[in-house]
């Protein structure tokens, strides 16, 4: 028992939110694609301009073992803007060796059209998601949100203050 709970102390365990959103959303969760299994996540989610990540773990679809060697392309495309934005998905950029991760840059809003493409031994597959980016929260919403908030210790704050009223003096 003592041995497993040191592994678990021993283990590292990276995370990274690349965002404003502060979520992470599963395009695919173990879906079976060609000869794979694939576990797709984004973030942050909700995703806004600056970098989405793209992380995705591949595993054969017949053995159930993690594929380690495969390439991975990760696309997302704005047909409205005639916008293509491509990337490698690999292990360096991945926070586990098991995952292979793509970090875009997006600089523009809008529905992206998603491709992930996958290439190992096993042979070729595609997975196609929709990839939502939105603006940027601007300053004006974030105060919006918070004057509730504001407004109820303002509230509470005068309620305490008159009820604790003048204390009378007392003299002996």
């Amino acid at each position: 028992m003592l041995g497993i709970i040191f592994a678990l102390t021993q283990t590292r365990v990276a995370a990274e939110n690349l965002g404003p959103g502060g979520g992470t959303r599963v395009i695919a969760g173990d879906e079976a694609v060609g000869p794979y299994r694939l576990f797709v996540t984004a973030s942050p989610e909700p995703a806004q301009i600056g970098p989405v990540t793209i992380v995705v773990r591949i595993s054969d679809a017949k053995s159930g073992e993690k594929v380690k060697d495969a390439q991975v392309r990760v696309e997302l495309a704005l047909p409205a803007a005639d916008l293509r934005l491509e990337a490698a998905a690999t292990h360096e950029d991945a926070a586990s060796p098991i995952d292979y991760a793509a970090h875009i840059p997006v600089a523009q809003a809008g529905q992206y059209d998603g491709l992930i493409h996958v290439s190992a031994a096993q042979g070729a597959a595609e997975l196609r998601f929709t990839q939502r980016v939105l603006p940027p929260r601007a300053a004006s919403t974030l105060l919006i949100l918070a004057l509730p908030f504001v407004a109820g210790l303002l509230i509470l704050g005068g309620l305490w203050y008159f009820r604790a009223g003048p204390r009378p003096v007392t003299r002996r």
